[in-house]
């Protein structure tokens, strides 16, 4: 995953925006990289699915029931069935946009510039990140009426 994120670019706040910046269409600046990432990743996932029993498209009999690393009796794929398209999920998909948006990164690439010493995002990005899981977290509780400090 790595290694694809630093061939693509995508490590690269300076791609991330240039993808975002529709502007950039008219004015021929507009950078598509991220586009064909995001195909690229598709195309890897519908592949994998095929490979998964009971979420294959096509029919495939030596298709898996759970991971290579996991024991058949206990071992399961962990794949959403939700179907449910609501407010939340869209508050949520839309935070995460403007986050990633806003930073430049999103976390996979975040991960690995930590990694690789990148102090801008050691000392602004991953803060900022726990404090964002944190608050969510928090959210969460409150619109499902946990309290979190008794369930420690």
């Amino acid at each position: 995953f790595a290694i694809g994120l630093v061939t693509s670019g995508m490590t690269i706040s300076s791609k991330i925006y240039g993808f975002l910046n529709v502007k950039g269409i008219s004015a021929g600046t507009w950078d598509p990289t991220l586009a064909c990432v995001m195909g690229g990743g598709l195309v890897v996932s519908f592949l994998s699915y095929q490979l998964v029993k009971g979420f294959n498209v096509f029919k495939n009999d030596k298709a898996l029931e759970c991971p290579l690393t996991q024991k058949k009796d206990g071992g399961k794929f962990s794949v959403t069935t939700s179907k449910v398209i609501d407010t939340k999920l869209f508050i949520g998909e839309a935070m995460f946009g403007l986050g990633w948006g806003i930073a430049g990164l999103c976390p996979g690439p975040a991960m690995f510039l930590a990694v690789a010493g990148y102090q801008n995002v050691l000392m602004r990005w991953w803060p900022s990140f726990f404090v964002g899981a944190f608050l969510a977290e928090k959210v969460k509780d409150i619109q499902t009426g946990k309290d979190s400090s008794s369930s420690k």
